[in-house]
């Protein structure tokens, strides 16, 4: 987008362009305006280009006198493209007391008395920036008028020459020529208001220089309806070449709304702006007002203070300051949305009914078309204008313009109000006034596309926009002293508009019942609920509330039960009870209303119990809030299952630990102790659970021998034997009676009469094993008559035993026990059918006797008792 500024509202007279600690640049004489043909733009049309102006004293007044100049430069809106371009240029300065530019306009005679700073280079860049030239003789300011000049002649072209900043306050403030060839102009005839920006740098002088840069409030008209305070923005600017501290600042408004108030920098570097916000400034009443925003006197006192015209309305709101313009805005030959933007966040219904514009006086304005848009904040198009033809009857006028539906409430929200500008391809127009300011809030304009969209911020450089909006407002509610729109009943009902307007007008079902200043309104005691409504005038504006409803709420009832322990009291409401009953108070619900409170209380008895506890010697017992390790009786006392007291009556019991050793010598290859596996021999120690659950730790001295295993097969009437491990002696035995068969000790055995037979065996470890037994029955009859002719009686005997033979002669016979060792032995010589001995003598026990006849061996077994 392309702007032309017409006029500037403010020339920014003694603002200081860059700031550091070293040096200071000055921009004199400052302005918004913009030129491409009284400067060197880069182009072949400006091959030569010389000019002089002049700058006031008044202009210069922020720079001290007698301060050395070291820097001239110019200051670029936009630069030449495609760039750079250039060539070389001469500057000149003059102290004068003109205050008018009065030089002749012959060249020549021009610079006669003016002294060259800089004669080289100039580069014209091909953006926007500002270009500074190193002056060659630095040059003394002595505190007057300057005369600037410069002899440009280029060497470097572009096609589309560069636009300088410019003040267009001066007529005649410039002198020039431009020409296209590469011979300089001997006079400069042409004169004009527009004089390129100058930058003036030079050494910082001051150690106490501070300035107030910009200043804004909220908006040029401020709308109290939709907020009634605001924030005031101000820029404090330190030129000093030192940090500056504790730099008071005052905020002050003359007018319809007085106020002050001032806030305290703490410290501002060198060259540095502060930006300082002063919130919640009231804007109740309407009316014009001046804010204005100071510092104390420092070294320059002519920067120290801005200002900033404001409107306080109720049915408009915009940016306007005066209705003085500084210039034009517009799409130029092309076409776009360009809106102002505002923040409604009310409650009160509130419709856009039309939309102003401050048309430029140009001319090319005139016959053009355009439209009023309403947007929301995301950029969507809510209503427009019908289409707008510029007349030359508008031109240099306000204009205001309805909204077709305008009722669309836009409480609560971000809006756009703005223009649709028409294209017109042959003749640019820029149909929107503009204000410029020292401060410039970059969001409070944006553009759009033609059918709206995500809104793109205009930024600062073009002031404000001088577009405003009408607001109509529709119902709102009132705050009243009810708990969601119920009273208690016979209670009065206080009602509270927003206060801080001029009237207030309350109606009680439709009947006017106090109009005046009162912002409050407060009822009789109600029995019946009633509607209400507010009528609020806010200097021209009557805001009308919407009707509300108020409903009456009876007392409650509420019947409760309660129990409390015998020997305590019960608080019931603001009566402290002791005995069981039916009581009864009023209480305040939770709707703020009476709430009766029915109380039907009965006591309950505390309890106790006995407990018997068993731990085990080391252990401790929580009881209640003792520890306890010793045996005993304890006390302790807790809160029943209904919250009476509860005696616990303890009796603890400590149960010792024990110990114990086993001693174990098995014939196995491993023993399980405990969660042992053992597979050899040694001492170990478990720990195991006594009778008592307490612990019990075992220690174990095991001795694991190596096992025996044997069998037994047979091999015709004889027996043998298979061992797992080396024997060390045998012993058969009768399984039919699992005893002994006296002086059969070999690894073989050959019965003498049909039977089951096994052998016992151990080996030098002392393990025992038994065999399984092998069955025997292919002896001969005559073995089983020799085995039944031998008998032995009386049989137990507890004195003698004889023994009888009726098949052969007992020739000898011994005696052995149950472990095979010899007890007696006899030997007959001759042989006998009966021997007799005395068993007086013998353990008790059994024994047998072995006998040798001549049919052979024969063992029989006895008790003595």
């Amino acid at each position: 987008m392309k702007k032309i500024l017409l006029s500037l509202m403010i020339p920014f007279t003694g603002v200081f362009g860059v700031y550091s600690q070293a040096e200071i640049t000055h921009i004199a004489p400052s302005g918004a305006s913009t030129t491409g043909l009284r400067a060197p733009n880069g182009t072949t049309a400006h091959t030569t280009v010389r000019g002089v102006i002049i700058v006031t004293a008044a202009e210069l007044a922020a720079i001290p006198n007698g301060s050395i100049l070291s820097k001239l430069g110019f200051v670029l809106s936009s630069g030449a493209t495609p760039g750079p371009a250039g060539g070389n240029i001469q500057m000149y300065l003059e102290n004068t007391a003109d205050v008018t530019n009065l030089k002749s306009t012959t060249w020549a005679t021009t610079i006669s008395t003016m002294t060259s700073v800089y004669n080289g280079s100039y580069t014209i860049p091909a953006a926007a920036g500002n270009v500074d030239l190193t002056l060659s003789t630095p040059f003394t300011y002595t505190g007057g008028s300057l005369y600037v000049a410069y002899d440009y002649l280029g060497s470097t072209f572009a096609t589309t020459g560069s636009i300088y900043f410019a003040n267009s306050t001066l007529p005649g403030g410039w002198k020039g020529q431009v020409d296209p060839t590469t011979t300089p102009p001997a006079t400069i005839p042409l004169s004009s208001a527009f004089r390129p920006n100058i930058r003036f740098t030079f050494p910082n002088p001051f150690v106490n220089e501070l300035s107030v840069t910009g200043v804004a409030g909220e908006k040029g008209i401020f709308n109290n309806t939709i907020s009634q305070e605001q924030t005031v923005t101000s820029l404090i600017s330190n030129t000093s070449s030192v940090a500056l501290t504790n730099v008071p600042v005052t905020l002050t408004i003359t007018g319809a709304n007085p106020y002050s108030i001032s806030q305290v920098i703490p410290s501002i570097n060198p060259g540095a702006t502060s930006t300082l916000l002063f919130t919640g400034v009231p804007a109740i009443n309407l009316g014009s007002q001046i804010i204005t925003v100071s510092i104390p006197s420092d070294e320059v006192n002519t920067n120290n203070s801005l200002t900033f015209n404001q409107q306080v309305q109720c049915d408009t709101i915009g940016y306007v300051q005066t209705p003085v313009q500084s210039g034009g805005v517009g799409f130029n030959t092309g076409s776009g949305l360009i809106a102002v933007h505002h923040t409604i966040p009310n409650t009160i219904e509130t419709f856009v009914k039309s939309v102003s514009n401050y048309f430029p006086t140009a001319a090319s304005n005139a016959g053009n078309t355009m439209k009023g848009i309403l947007l929301d904040g995301n950029g969507v198009i809510l209503d427009s204008t019908a289409v707008i033809t510029i007349t030359a009857g508008m031109l240099g006028t306000k204009q205001s313009f309805d909204f077709i539906n305008g009722a669309i409430d836009v409480s609560g929200g971000e809006i756009y109000v703005g223009f649709r500008q028409d294209a017109n391809a042959t003749t640019g127009y820029f149909p929107f006034g503009n204000q410029n300011n020292s401060y410039v809030d970059p969001n409070a304009a944006a553009t759009f596309n033609l059918t709206g969209g995500i809104p793109s911020p205009l930024g600062s450089s073009l002031g404000y926009m001088m577009i405003e909006a009408a607001l109509t407002y529709g119902g709102f509610d009132v705050s009243n002293s009810s708990t969601s729109g119920n009273v208690c009943f016979n209670s009065p009902l206080t009602i509270s508009p927003t206060v801080g307007y001029s009237n207030y007008e309350f109606f009680i079902d439709g009947s006017s019942v106090q109009n005046g200043s009162s912002s409050s309104y407060t009822t009789s005691p109600l029995t019946t609920g009633l509607t209400y409504n507010v009528d609020i005038t806010n200097g021209a504006c009557t805001l009308n509330s919407n009707v509300q409803t108020i409903s009456i709420t009876s007392a409650l009832v509420n019947p409760i039960s309660a129990e409390f322990c015998s020997g305590e009291t019960y608080t019931f409401g603001s009566q402290t009870l002791n005995v069981a009953g039916f009581y009864s108070d009023t209480l305040t619900s939770v709707s703020g209303c009476d709430s009766i409170i029915n109380l039907t209380l009965t006591t309950i008895q505390p309890t106790s119990s006995n407990i018997n506890v068993a731990i085990c010697q080391g252990e401790t017992y929580t009881f209640g809030t003792q520890s306890l390790t010793t045996a005993g009786v304890y006390l302790d006392v807790i809160p029943n299952a209904v919250g009476c007291d509860s005696t616990i009556n303890l009796t603890l019991t400590v149960n010792p630990l024990s110990s114990s050793t086993v001693i174990l010598n098995l014939c196995n290859n491993s023993y399980q102790f405990g969660t042992q596996t053992l597979n050899s021999s040694g001492t170990y120690i478990e720990t195991f659970s006594n009778s008592f659950g307490c612990d019990s730790i075992v220690t174990l001295n095991l001795t694991l021998n190596t096992p025996i295993s044997v069998t037994a097969s047979a091999s015709g009437v004889t027996i043998n034997t298979t061992a797992t491990t080396a024997v060390n002696t045998y012993q058969w035995i009768d399984c039919a009676t699992e005893n002994p068969i006296v002086g059969e000790n070999s690894s073989s055995f050959n019965p003498i009469v049909n039977g089951s037979y096994a052998v016992i065996v151990d080996n030098t470890s002392g393990c025992i094993d038994t065999s399984n037994c092998v069955t025997i029955n292919s002896i001969g009859i005559d073995e089983l008559s020799f085995e039944s002719s031998i008998s032995i009686y009386p049989n137990p005997s507890s004195t003698t035993i004889t023994a009888s033979s009726s098949f052969a002669d007992i020739l000898s016979y011994k005696v052995v026990d149950i472990n095979g060792r010899l007890i007696q032995s006899t030997n007959t010589n001759e042989g006998t059918k009966e021997i007799e001995f005395s068993v007086l003598n013998f353990e008790n026990g059994v024994y047998f006797l072995e006998m040798k006849t001549v049919n052979g061996s024969i063992v029989k077994a006895f008790v003595k008792k």
